[in-house]
């Protein structure tokens, strides 16, 4: 697949104009193409065309394309970035009249609905109906089976990068365990994770000089845990599902399908998510183009 660098990335929106009424800087890479195309026909419908978006790599560099935009250029433009960690610290930057930041850690958390993994199970099932396949699938279940301990670990995530601290956040594929047939996050290698990060930030309290280190990261994880409580709308908000949530989920599927783990390539089971799932959540994107 041809690849293309930073620069060339951003003169992209020049070559398509013909292809798209407003010009799309998001993160991620080119291959997302058809991800977002069917986002956003399913969006906006034939009121606006949008062929193409222009992946920048990264939110810095979404960022800096936004702050040097060319103030006299007429054509319309929006700049789109994750929430990230940043959401959790409530640091990230004001969305504006064209720059959106996700109210979420990132696209993919908009994609992990009960309807889109329902439609999925059912069509690659071929023979069960949609409510037998609902109760297998026990998506509200699932949601609360998972989340008090990864909301725990992207709190300390938070608190982390909070003090300057560049968290690894490793992927779903490192926490499994089996339950029976089905793939599962391992909850417990999980709650060691979260205590690798907290030994990580009271190091960093003690290095900056904090008299009271302990106290200091209970004080930060108390805060935090008040806005963010632990329940599934927080779980689908903060917790990164391109490295949690998505494989998870098609792990889940997987077993309600009685099928191995590499029954979907990935690519193709985010496709469909973003072709079915519920786009609610998304209307404020709608209301900026």
């Amino acid at each position: 697949m041809l690849k293309f660098g930073f620069k060339a990335l951003r003169a992209l929106p020049k070559f398509f104009t013909y292809r798209n009424d407003i010009d799309i800087y998001t993160e991620d890479k080119v291959a997302d193409k058809e991800f977002y195309r069917t986002i956003f026909k399913r969006l906006l419908g034939d009121e606006i065309i949008i062929n193409d978006v222009t992946p920048l790599g990264c939110k810095t560099n979404v960022l800096n394309e936004y702050d040097n935009q060319n103030k006299s250029d007429k054509r319309k433009k929006l700049f789109i970035v994750d929430g990230d960690l940043e959401l959790i610290l409530d640091t990230n930057r004001k969305s504006s009249s064209n720059l959106v930041v996700m109210d979420s850690y990132c696209i993919e958390n908009y994609l992990i609905n009960e309807n889109a993994g329902i439609e999925l199970i059912y069509f690659s099932n071929g023979s069960e109906s949609r409510d037998n396949l609902k109760n297998k699938l026990n998506f509200d279940k699932w949601l609360e089976y998972n989340a008090p301990c990864l909301i725990d670990l992207f709190l300390h995530f938070a608190i982390l990068r909070k003090y300057g601290g560049g968290p690894i956040i490793k992927t779903a594929h490192d926490f499994l365990t089996q339950n029976g047939k089905q793939t599962i996050l391992n909850k417990d290698e999980i709650k060691n994770y979260s205590a690798d990060i907290k030994n990580e930030i009271i190091q960093r309290l003690t290095i900056i000089g904090i008299q009271n280190p302990n106290e200091a990261y209970k004080q930060d994880y108390s805060n935090l845990s008040k806005i963010w409580k632990t329940n599934n709308d927080t779980l689908l908000r903060i917790v990164s599902a391109k490295n949690y949530l998505l494989p998870l989920l098609q792990f889940r599927i997987n077993h309600c399908l009685d099928k191995g783990k590499g029954m979907f390539p990935k690519i193709s089971f985010k496709l469909f998510l973003a072709d079915k799932c519920d786009l609610k959540r998304l209307e404020f994107i709608k209301e900026k183009i």
